[in-house]
């Protein structure tokens, strides 16, 4: 039986799946992070050749023959960075079943492609991501790639949900100070974090097991604020959701085609959030208003837009 692998793998965490030459999924599994700027290259690759393993041992059919890997990888953008990430896939397999690499290619690719491939079936359009980070991606017909975003928590991340999460943290404490009006956000908060007095959020952020992952993770108390109506917690989605638009409005005009292309809206924000949703659409709308915007819940997981875009360039190869 032909089988092809996906991979989506990011800095929370990694998914994979196994699809048949028909398109059934055949296997899916979760991962830790791999990608190289949240944890070490090392523990990147450990992970990722960890969680293949797993997959593979999903599938009991020890007739199963892998036709060919195809790995989205977040923060993986330089050519060599590529290279490394694909040999090290390339050893795993060469070991595992004791063949020529070249009888199983690999290919990496970016984020934006696989999830592209999961949302039209094809990889050329604008990607709008909005998760614990955000970035925006753009491929023509011909292959060229564009992004905007994507720079870290430190850099950017405008409209993720780090972004929410600290903001929603810093609005909760300047309603303490008084700087504020009361908020929402400090009871659910007080809850979710099992706190007495929201003066202990300090000692409980700064300790080191608090990080991005962490911080992002509030974003979801913003958005049932803002659905409460919360003042405050609206305002925050909406402004980060409004600089989201302006980044992508930033990459639509580095290219006549994207124009007019689909602008498909991938990530937690998008998907859970209507208020952040609707305020990205109705700004960039307004910006181009030929656009088709695509958001679909029923929506492939990226993993497996990954393994579609495996079995599609074998495929192509085997045509040639």
């Amino acid at each position: 039986m032909r089988v092809y692998v996906g991979v989506d793998g990011g800095g929370t965490n990694t998914d994979a799946s196994i699809i048949s030459e028909s398109g059934e999924i055949l296997a899916r599994l979760s991962g830790g992070p791999t990608n190289p700027h949240s944890v070490s290259t090392e523990q990147a690759i450990s992970e990722l050749q960890r969680v293949l393993e797993q997959l593979f041992n999903l599938i009991s059919d020890l007739s199963t023959n892998c036709e060919g890997i195809c790995l989205g990888m977040s923060g993986v953008d330089t050519i060599q960075e590529r290279q490394l990430i694909a040999e090290a896939v390339n050893n795993y397999m060469k070991i595992r079943n004791q063949q020529a690499p070249e009888d199983c290619p690999v290919w990496v690719v970016s984020e934006g492609e696989i999830a592209l491939m999961a949302s039209l079936g094809h990889t050329h359009g604008v990607l709008c991501i909005s998760g614990t980070g955000s970035i925006v991606y753009g491929f023509t017909l011909e292959g060229e790639r564009y992004r905007a975003g994507g720079w870290g928590h430190l850099l950017g991340d405008e409209g993720s949900g780090y972004r929410i999460g600290q903001r929603a943290l810093q609005v909760v404490m300047q309603s303490y100070d008084g700087v504020l009006p009361p908020t929402r956000l400090t009871p659910l908060l007080l809850k979710n974090l099992n706190l007495r007095d929201i003066s202990e959020l300090k000692t409980r952020v700064y300790q080191t097991d608090w990080g991005k992952t962490e911080t992002a993770s509030i974003a979801r108390l913003a958005m049932e604020a803002a659905e409460l109506g919360d003042e405050a917690a609206r305002a925050l989605i909406i402004d980060e959701a409004s600089q989201l638009a302006d980044t992508a409005k930033a990459l639509i005009a580095r290219h006549p085609e994207f124009a007019s292309t689909p602008v498909v809206l991938s990530g937690s924000m998008f998907r859970y959030a209507t208020l952040f949703r609707n305020t990205f659409i109705l700004k960039l709308s307004g910006y181009y208003g030929e656009l088709d915007f695509v958001y679909r819940e029923d929506a492939p997981a990226p993993a497996v837009g990954a393994a579609q875009l495996a079995r599609k360039r074998c495929s192509l190869n085997e045509s040639f």
